[in-house]
């Protein structure tokens, strides 16, 4: 009885492994990260070069700039929207 149970679990298994799945690409979330990409490099522009010059979002890596703007958005006055534009942006064009 024991043998035909895991038998019958392995069937199923395998047969669940073998399906296609489906991956539902999403346009809008492209659109959406562009969107960020674009806010947030104006931000970037406005907020973080009030103070000093611009460094250019490639001279850090992603986890360099998510230390740095969380240090100095608040300086900037950014609130948490504008951020995470600014997040979007230098992490879109971090050094990897």
């Amino acid at each position: 009885m024991k043998k035909t149970i895991y038998a019958l679990c392995f069937v199923g298994a395998i047969i669940y492994s073998c399906t296609t799945k489906t991956v539902a690409t999403s346009t809008a979330s492209s659109n959406t990260s562009e969107e960020y990409e674009t806010k947030g490099k104006t931000v970037f522009d406005e907020s973080c070069g009030r103070c000093h010059g611009l460094p250019d979002a490639s001279d850090h890596t992603a986890e360099q700039w998510s230390k740095i703007i969380a240090r100095m958005a608040p300086k900037a006055k950014l609130n948490a929207e504008e951020t995470n534009w600014v997040l979007a942006y230098v992490n879109a064009n971090a050094k990897k």
